[in-house]
């Protein structure tokens, strides 16, 4: 599974990180760049197809989380 995002928070990518963890998934491949507003990050999953549509769930709740904040 790949996410391309776009987040507020930089500390978001370590919370999918460890997210990723929980679920039993690994990244595979993950890059940031911070600029003045937002963050762009691109990550890579590999893991259970449940696992990884559990963690998707997770980092969508996330993304509604910071649009409301």
């Amino acid at each position: 599974m790949t996410c391309e995002l776009t987040l507020r928070d930089v500390r978001s990518v370590a919370r999918i990180v460890n997210l990723a963890h929980r679920f039993n998934c690994r990244c595979t491949h993950i890059a940031a760049t911070v600029g003045e507003s937002a963050t762009s990050a691109s990550f890579a999953f590999d893991g259970p197809a449940i696992a990884l549509t559990r963690l998707r769930a997770q980092i969508d709740r996330i993304l509604e989380y910071e649009t409301v904040a």
